[in-house]
């Protein structure tokens, strides 16, 4: 059953992805199938929401293989994940910050989840009408089609949220240009209604106000349907599905993003007080190798498997020394020296044993990630110190990739409070991460870091702090960087030449900050007039 929905969505997620070999799709707007064809295709709506979730690990090259590759593009240019070699020259532009090659692949890939989105929209409301979306009896008679809806909206809204995220300034910086969020700029919107025109060759650009009420709008209605339909026992069949856990996560981080705090904790909270899932656990925190779909504090990923995995163009592949990969051959993507050195200065945060634990042996690895990303069988199999033969390595790739974490929901809750502060309650969050981070044998220490966050300056600073940490390779690096807006001082584990990356300086904004591509400014005739401002305005 899973590997056939996993097929009809990849042939669907390539009937829909048109792009052209810089990955830009010259009619974003556009389909590549008539909508005559996509109604008449069997299991239409199943086969779209698969489609669309096999987009995100869908595999282009040994450094495009969908939303993991965007994760790490994020983590090394903004410094807190460091590339030293290039061997290979896989993501080696990111290391030196200028990423620009990336935003071609990065609108294509969201827009073309937005289109897909928009097709499975369309296919709901024919089904079942566009009146009465809202009305209980009717979500309760169409059941699983309204659970399918709240699935493709919420990833639409999250689709927007990650293009205000690459492509719009924070709502700082915007301010400090003279914009507001209703005034600037950002990205098209494309909606359900604009979608079903075949012939749509381009949208103006939106407000960011417009473009953050889309997300929230999407994730919103999301809820409402998985909220009605979960509590008459309707699941999602696996992680990689959108549920209410996940579109409530997305939800409160948007609006921390976006700076609404209170939204962001009243989302945060709910997820807390009603999910099934866990923090993990002390004593999982070196055994698990952030690699299995099944750990309970896992609230999104993909379960990897033979039909799914990209071998060595995946995560692990390029970030595990125990898999055959990049990383185990000399291209060791591996944690900020002075980041980890703040790690260490802690003395009761066990997370250093995340890194750099076995470079002696083979001093390329030095900093590796080798106690958080790791293949365990292979890790188990060496006694955890060794590093791994040609003969022993792992070379099934099967490892899971991680999306978001119940973690996610506490450093919220905790930066959402403490930017408002209400230092009791920041604390409150924080420390139910940090509990489960410290060494037994030192908890003096422990005692003594936490007396230091009465403070409320202090308190961010160390939020900030665990989001670089406990988020380290998952995606959040850039824009914890760019939310936070301090400059970074680097270690010397870095190729890049610039070692202090600045997210408010005027001469390096664009390398955190995504220019619309010129692909699409050339070819949607609406941006022929607009995009103009939309480059002047920073």
């Amino acid at each position: 059953m899973k590997k056939t929905l996993y097929i009809i969505g990849l042939a669907v997620a390539t009937l829909f992805a048109s792009c052209s070999d810089n990955w830009l799709t010259q009619q974003p707007g556009g389909s590549s199938i008539t909508e005559e064809q996509y109604q008449n295709m069997d299991g239409v709506l199943k086969g779209s929401v698969m489609g669309i979730y096999a987009m995100m690990y869908q595999y282009g090259d040994h450094e495009v293989f969908g939303q993991r590759s965007i994760d790490m593009y994020g983590d090394l240019t903004c410094g807190d994940m460091a590339l030293k070699t290039q061997n290979y020259g896989w993501f080696y532009l990111d290391e030196l910050g200028q990423s620009y090659t990336r935003r071609a692949y990065l609108w294509s890939y969201y827009y073309d989840i937005i289109r897909l989105t928009n097709k499975a929209i369309n296919a709901v409301q024919k089904q079942v009408g566009k009146e009465g979306l809202l009305e209980v009896d009717t979500i309760l008679d169409n059941a699983e089609s309204f659970f399918y809806y709240g699935e493709v909206l919420a990833m639409r809204g999250w689709a927007y949220a990650n293009l205000q995220k690459w492509f719009c300034y924070t709502p700082e910086q915007i301010e400090a240009q003279g914009y507001s969020l209703t005034d600037y700029m950002s990205v098209p919107v494309y909606t359900e209604e604009v979608t079903e025109a075949d012939t749509i060759i381009g949208a103006p650009l939106s407000s960011a106000e417009d473009v953050y009420t889309r997300a929230e709008e999407d994730l919103k209605t999301a809820i409402y349907y998985f909220d009605i339909l979960e509590k008459e026992g309707m699941t999602r069949t696996i992680k990689q599905e959108m549920n209410s856990d996940v579109a409530r996560l997305n939800l409160a981080y948007l609006y921390l993003n976006k700076g609404d705090y209170d939204n962001a904790i009243k989302y945060a909270e709910e997820f807390i007080n009603n999910t099934s899932h866990t923090l993990l656990p002390y004593s999982e925190l070196l055994t698990t190798g952030f690699a299995d779909i099944t750990s309970n504090n896992w609230v999104w990923g993909q379960d990897v498997n033979v039909e799914t995995t990209t071998a060595l163009g995946s995560f692990f592949g390029q970030v595990d020394i125990f898999t055959y990969s990049y990383a185990w051959a000399g291209d060791v993507k591996g944690i900020d020296e002075i980041l980890f050195k703040s790690i260490k200065e802690k003395k009761w945060d066990a997370r250093q044993y995340w890194f750099n634990n076995i470079y002696e042996a083979k001093k390329d690895y030095q900093f590796a990630p080798d106690g958080k990303f790791y293949s365990p069988a292979v890790k188990q199999k060496n006694n955890y110190l060794k590093v791994p033969s040609a003969t022993d390595i792992d070379r099934d790739w099967l490892c899971d990739n991680v999306y978001m974490r119940t973690e996610l929901a506490y450093l919220i809750a905790a930066e959402a409070y403490c930017r408002k502060t209400d230092n009791i309650n920041a604390q409150k969050y924080l420390l139910a991460v940090t509990d489960q981070r410290t060494m037994p044998e030192k908890t003096v220490e422990y005692d003594a870091w936490k007396n230091s966050l009465s403070d409320n300056a202090v308190l961010l600073e160390e939020i900030r702090y665990n989001w670089r940490v406990e988020f380290w390779g998952e995606g959040f690096g850039l824009q914890t960087f760019r939310r936070f807006g301090l400059k970074v001082d680097l270690g010397e584990n870095h190729a890049r030449s610039n070692k202090s990356p600045d997210p408010n300086a005027t001469n390096t904004m664009r390398q955190f900050t995504f220019e619309i591509p010129s692909g699409e400014q050339y070819y949607n005739p609406y941006l022929r007039s607009t995009t103009e401002m939309a480059v002047d305005q920073d």
